[in-house]
């Protein structure tokens, strides 16, 4: 009894013990409760959410879908291409894990990944340069000479997804078919630099550069040769008349009965023809040019596109707003759960210890306006091109929260802080402090990140009122997306191109004419040298020099000693039965003979002072008349007469002159003309029957050689008609031989 009394009061007790304790466990959290009910349930999920590692949050990304491509580089590796890497890792034939991600420092990250996942197969990670790591797991894979083939076959500029093609690839030749591949590569590469696969815009401008210079210079050298060609075809020529034969008979007299039924102004059958061949050849060789010059430009319009075959400097990827509004989806719904997020995809910038200590320091800056912690990296490659600022206001934007947004860049530390609708000067106190401490310089091991960040909230709590300091923006645009086609062809500096085309076409036409000179000149000396005679024989005439109606005494002297000078040194040269050697003997004696004496009676004085200077004058001009001849001897052409209008104009193959000549008192009837005095009379039109006296005797008068006074007076009244001029000189009208043995018998030789 009296133990079953201790046994009830004893189960009493406890049961009285068990009521109080319910009681006050009850009323002490109903106290909690009542006194903050929001914090103890909104703060649960975050520190649940913070307290896990950059690996935990990646092996969760890995469970649901084996790629992960982060969303902090849509502008270079959209997430959008998540289906086309998964479809190329089935080409493995194993398990395939990808994570896209940016750089990271962690060399154990995928072995890492792998621990937590638990999974085994084999793990690829593609960093932001597009290069390749991976490690295998419970799989015998090349996976180092698939990286390496990946590094070598991979041109620059490719991408990163053509990187991981080529990796996937090599995977599935496998290990003795990768490795021999990766070794060729190496080779290949080792001392040379990869392809490109694009160009730059830069590249461009030099392509539309040479398309310049191109469309003007190869045109133009075109032209330059077409007319060239014309000219030589436009040229008249005679055709060299066999040697010995004698002087062309070409009636230039009134035209007979037999004529007057053909055109006063008609020219022989030949002579048309010849003119005609040459004018059709002539039009022919331009026109030609012409259409050839511009083929070359159509050509080369036509070709630059396949030539020139790039249209963009970088891949052609496809980025979706989606693509642009990940990252932003995700910051909102981390801090959805709490007030720090941190991106899975970037490393671990604020320890999981030092979490519960930011998390109690935002909660105390609650009345200072809420505050929002965002870990996450800041490229050019993301949705804002490195704009934090932006990035910020598009975080604020989308969760619809006024407060503090502070931005952590993990990799170097760096803080960017705006404030929305707070009406305080958080912004302008974060602007003040040290700038260690909002951008510290230094490497990843020192940071101090979380002790910078707690003087950071300082700023904010000791931020003042200032209404109207932090306005929400109204108005948020991302920045375009960069378009990636390079500039047309023919455009930017083809302009420049034609201007360097036309400086470059003038600087090689000079250097043209001028590498002709030269080896005329050379091809000219060479040929002396092997044979002088040939070179003598192929000498251009020198009426052209001789040509002028009223030369000068001087002018007279210069070409006799020339002349002679000439004629001498040729003849020593010639071989001894070499064709008109004889005449050209016969010449240069006259000639001589005549020099010799021409000095004493030139420089007579007295009563026939008049008479002597002009034989002397006249022995001058027969000097010159004969030098002529005998270069012609030596050139294979043996002339019987001279032009009977100026004897200085050599050779007279232009026919007899005119019955008219007569009446002019110009004679004999048996006279011949040179060509251009042939010419000359028939261009002003003084050979049809009914022209003008007048018109005839200008032209007669215009083109007789009339020699110089002895006293150097160059009037019309101090010019004598060369066959007034001395005994000597006339002898030239019938014939070469004719002035040979005048000069000779003037100085008593026969």
């Amino acid at each position: 009894m009296p133990w079953a009394a201790r046994t009830a009061g004893a189960a009493l007790a406890a049961l009285l013990l068990l009521l109080l304790g319910t009681v006050t466990v009850t009323v002490t959290g109903a106290t909690l409760a009542a006194a903050d009910p929001a914090p103890v349930p909104s703060a649960a999920p975050g520190a649940a959410a913070d307290s896990r590692t950059r690996i935990d949050r990646l092996a969760d990304e890995l469970r649901k879908n084996p790629v992960y491509v982060s969303a902090a580089r849509p502008r270079e590796l959209p997430r959008s291409l998540t289906p086309r890497i998964a479809e190329l890792a089935r080409r493995t034939g194993v398990p395939t894990y990808v994570l896209a991600v940016p750089e990271t420092k962690e060399p154990e990250l995928l072995a890492l990944v792998h621990d937590r996942l638990g999974e085994n197969g084999l793990y690829v990670l593609i960093n932001e340069y597009g290069f390749v790591n991976a490690s295998a797991f419970g799989f015998d894979l090349p996976t180092a000479d698939a990286a390496r083939v990946a590094l070598y076959d991979t041109p620059y500029g490719a991408g990163p997804l053509a990187g991981f093609e080529k990796f996937v690839d090599a995977v599935a030749l496998g290990n003795e078919k990768a490795a021999a591949k990766a070794e060729e590569l190496a080779a290949r590469y080792r001392d040379m630099d990869r392809p490109t696969q694009y160009i730059g815009a830069t590249d461009r401008q030099n392509q539309n550069l040479v398309l310049g210079i191109a469309v003007v210079l190869l045109p133009g050298l075109v032209l330059a040769l077409g007319f060239r060609l014309s000219r030589r075809y436009d040229t008249p020529y005679t055709t060299p008349e066999p040697k010995g034969a004698g002087p062309r008979k070409t009636d230039l007299a009134k035209p007979g009965k037999a004529d007057r039924a053909k055109p006063a102004a008609a020219k022989p059958a030949a002579a048309k023809d010849a003119a005609a061949v040459r004018a059709r050849r002539h039009r022919g060789v331009l026109t030609g040019a012409l259409l050839a010059a511009a083929a070359v430009v159509a050509g080369v319009v036509l070709a630059a596109p396949a030539v020139y075959p790039q249209t963009q400097d970088s891949p052609n990827l496809t980025v979706t707003q989606a693509d642009l509004d990940a990252r932003v989806d995700e910051v909102v719904a981390g801090l959805a759960a709490g007030p720090i997020y941190q991106d899975p995809s970037t490393p671990d910038a604020l320890p999981a210890a030092d979490l519960p200590a930011l998390r109690q320091r935002i909660a105390e800056l609650a009345p200072k306006g809420p505050v929002h912690v965002v870990v996450t990296a800041s490229t050019s490659a993301d949705e804002t091109a490195h704009d934090d600022r932006l990035l910020l206001s598009l975080i604020r934007a989308r969760t619809g929260r006024n407060g503090v947004y502070i931005l952590v860049d993990p990799t170097l530390g760096g803080f960017e802080l705006r404030s929305f609708g707070t009406d305080r000067d958080t912004e302008s106190r974060f602007a003040r402090l040290d700038p260690n401490i909002r951008y510290p310089y230094g490497s990843s091991a020192d940071l101090r990140t979380v002790p910078r960040l707690h003087q950071v909230l300082d700023a904010v709590a000791a931020a003042e009122p200032r209404p109207g300091d932090d306005p929400v923006p109204t108005e948020i645009t991302l920045p375009p997306l960069r378009d990636n086609r390079l500039p047309p062809l023919f455009s930017g500096d083809f302009g420049g191109g034609l201007v360097l085309g036309a400086l470059l076409l003038g600087a090689v036409l000079l250097l043209a004419r001028a590498a002709v000179a030269v080896v005329r000149a050379l091809l000219r000396r060479r040929a002396r040298a092997a044979d002088p005679t040939a070179a003598a024989s192929s000498a251009p005439p020198l009426r052209a020099r001789h040509s002028s109606p009223r030369p000068t005494l001087r002018q007279l002297r210069s070409w006799a000693e020339e002349d002679v000078r000439a004629l001498a040194a040729q003849l020593a040269a010639a071989a001894p039965d070499a064709p008109g050697r004889a005449r050209a003997w016969d010449c240069l004696d006259a000639a001589q003979l005549l020099a010799d004496d021409t000095g004493d009676t030139t420089s007579a004085t007295g009563a026939t002072g008049a008479t002597d200077g002009a034989d002397g004058v006249g022995r001058t001009a027969a000097v010159v008349v004969l030098a002529q001849g005998g270069l012609a001897a030596l050139r294979g052409n043996l002339p019987l007469t001279v032009c009977r209008l100026n004897p200085l104009h050599g050779e007279a193959t232009g026919g007899r002159v005119p019955t008219w000549f007569a009446r002019l008192g110009i004679g004999p009837n048996s006279a011949q003309l040179c060509p251009g005095c042939r010419d000359a009379v028939r261009d002003a039109g003084a050979h049809r029957r009914d022209a003008d006296p007048a018109v005839r005797r200008r032209v007669v008068d215009d083109r007789t050689l009339r020699l110089p006074a002895p006293n150097g007076r160059t009037g019309h009244t101090g010019h004598t008609v060369w066959d007034q001029a001395g005994p000597i000189l006339p002898a030239a009208r019938e014939g070469l031989d004719q002035l040979v043995l005048r000069a000779r018998e003037s100085a008593s030789v026969q």
